[in-house]
């Protein structure tokens, strides 16, 4: 039997364009330790006074990321016959301790500075933004439409940015293939995510993939350019509005913690978010308590590929939810106490039971017509007051 399109690639891989950027990235640091050498000198020598210097320090990944940038370029040298066999194992030995001693804390930085807790109404204040400047003359161009949408449906789904250019839709599933899947990372190259219990999101996404395609051609196929745009639109966004600003990363934040505060199972969420370990959720992303509402929550796993990542993490006893909460899991057939809210788990047999309420928020439709949108049309619609609108119930 053929195995899932998910487990065909779960060797540690390093593809061509990570070696090419590896050695790209060492040339750039040798360049900067040619820069510092006050005489003649090898590679190795360079490399020495470069991270020789004690004022130096660099987080645990960077000195990773340096190592083999370093060892690239070494490789290439002793390629070319500049440097000896000899010369280039004891050189980079030096280098590897010297970047080992680099190592400490330092100050954050933009990159590590990502919005992990945003606000529903941060959320509501940016969704109203674009429906008031849709209805302006000339309404949206093609970039804010795109981003709009991408709002809308980020905390449904938790994409990664990069993930949106070669997602596709299958009827009710969101097929995507998977950005960090080399290196064990996630169990395999794709991921399937079901909408089937948010149909009125799925014409949304399909309208989104579509017009990311159309942008992508737009931007002579620079996906990183794009990527760019969309980033810079969504920070003028927030500094007009007067808001934290939020990156394209802060949805998938917020996904994730509306899955954990929903009780999936840490399975669940790693299988949504392309995820192969279980831990990679609950150390680096946003906790439950920034969980929104129940709706949020209603994306589901491929049942397969959560029993792939169980098996994976050696897990053997009953999961317990990603928020820390009391969970239990019992008969779908079983009578659940009423004061109990319930989420039906992604397999059949199940449910996880939730000892916990949450306060009521409100939903937020903002296409009024996802079907029929065009790239100047984005209206937003409100489906109930916070009056009314419903708990964070699980059932």
């Amino acid at each position: 039997m053929a195995k899932p399109a998910f487990l065909t690639n779960t060797k540690r891989t390093r593809t061509d364009d990570t070696k090419r950027a590896y050695l790209k990235g060492g040339f750039v640091l040798l360049a900067r330790a040619r820069k510092k050498m006050s005489g003649p000198g090898d590679v190795i020598d360079a490399f020495r006074v470069l991270f020789g210097d004690t004022d130096l320090v660099y987080r645990p990944a960077s000195t990773r990321l340096y190592e083999q940038q370093v060892k690239a370029v070494i490789a290439r040298k002793l390629s070319d016959g500049e440097l000896s066999q000899e010369r280039a194992i004891s050189g980079f030995a030096d280098i590897k301790a010297l970047l080992i001693a680099r190592r400490g804390p330092c100050p954050k930085r933009t990159s590590r500075g990502k919005l992990k807790s945003p606000t529903y109404a941060e959320f509501r204040k940016i969704v109203e933004d674009f429906a008031r400047r849709s209805r302006l003359p000339g309404g949206l161009d093609r970039t804010d439409t795109i981003l709009a949408m991408m709002i809308k449906v980020g905390p449904y789904v938790a994409l990664r940015p990069c993930e949106w250019l070669y997602a596709t839709m299958t009827g009710h599933n969101l097929n995507v293939v998977n950005a960090k899947s080399g290196n064990g990372r996630a169990l395999g190259e794709l991921r399937a995510i079901c909408l089937g219990r948010l149909p009125q999101i799925v014409p949304l996404v399909s309208h989104l993939i579509g017009q990311i395609q159309l942008l992508f051609i737009e931007a002579d196929s620079d996906w990183r350019k794009v990527l760019g745009r969309l980033g810079e639109r969504l920070a003028r966004v927030c500094a007009r509005i007067e808001i934290r600003r939020w990156s394209l990363y802060t949805t998938r934040h917020v996904a994730i913690a509306n899955w954990k505060r929903a009780g999936l199972t840490d399975a669940e969420i790693a299988a949504l978010a392309g995820h192969s370990s279980t831990r990679t959720a609950r150390q680096h992303y946003a906790g439950g308590r920034h969980g929104w509402t129940a709706e949020f929550a209603s994306a589901r796993p491929d049942p397969d590929l959560v029993a792939a990542i169980v098996a994976h993490n050696g897990v053997t006893v009953a999961p317990v939810s990603a928020t820390s909460e009391a969970v239990s899991v019992v008969s779908a057939d079983a009578v659940v106490p009423a004061e109990a809210s319930t989420l039906p788990a992604t397999i059949p047999h199940r449910v996880i039971v939730a000892e916990k309420q949450y306060e009521r928020v409100p939903i937020v439709t903002i296409i009024e017509d996802e079907v029929g949108l065009t790239p100047t049309r984005i209206d937003a619609t409100w489906e109930a007051d916070e009056a009314e609108a419903p708990t964070f119930g699980m059932g």
